[in-house]
């Protein structure tokens, strides 16, 4: 075999999170040891690590973690640390566990996607909670057996996006409330109104 059919066979070829799967130590993991590993799961390590998209594999009743290059940006602070782990472990995502582990479990119970668009989560990815937007899938991942193996994620952050047309759409409400006050008193409760009306609630540092 060369040195690029070998290349092309290796489901972590390429790139810093593949370089770091192949270091980690599986063994200590449900997952086992590389060699073990099924076709199922090598193949969406693959997918997953050749993709310039953010994509993250929860895998097994654990949902161990596994993602790519891609995806760094939006584990802030809990990356490297969280390759490998509990996907809902508070090393992870535990913060919102709540909200996206019935989802999750649904997959792997059922083996039924799911979307989200521009769902608000409150992430402590860098030291304090910040409002954070995501649309994304969760999907099935087949194992050898015909049940559902893992769940692979395809995410894309909205953040600044669902942001900035949101206070733009508050701009624009206050000149138009500004021109229509008659005193200063009357501008300031419209702003007031408005302001309440279209405020996401920031979590506290």
């Amino acid at each position: 075999m060369t040195e690029s059919q070998s290349s092309a066979l290796d489901p972590f070829a390429g790139g810093e999170m593949g370089a770091r799967m192949r270091a980690f130590d599986w063994s200590g993991t449900p997952l086992g040891p590389l060699a073990t590993w099924p076709q199922s799961l090598r193949s969406a390590v693959s997918i997953c690590l050749g993709s310039r998209f953010p994509i993250i594999l929860w895998w097994g009743a654990e949902l161990r973690v596994l993602y790519n290059d891609a995806y760094v940006p939006i584990f802030g602070r809990k990356h490297p640390d969280s390759l490998g782990q509990p996907g809902l472990s508070a090393r992870v995502w535990g913060e919102v566990a709540d909200v996206i582990g019935p989802m999750l479990r649904g997959v792997l119970e059922r083996g039924e996607a799911t979307w989200e668009d521009d769902q608000l989560l409150v992430l402590e990815r860098n030291g304090y909670p910040e409002e954070a937007y995501f649309t994304y899938s969760y999907s099935p991942i087949r194992d050898e057996t015909g049940g559902v193996g893992g769940v692979f994620a395809a995410v894309s952050e909205t953040t600044p996006r669902v942001i900035g047309e949101r206070q733009l759409r508050t701009l624009r409400e206050l000149g138009a409330q500004a021109t229509l006050a008659k005193t200063p008193r009357e501008a300031c409760q419209a702003a007031g109104a408005i302001l309440r009306a279209t405020a996401q609630t920031s979590p506290s540092r």
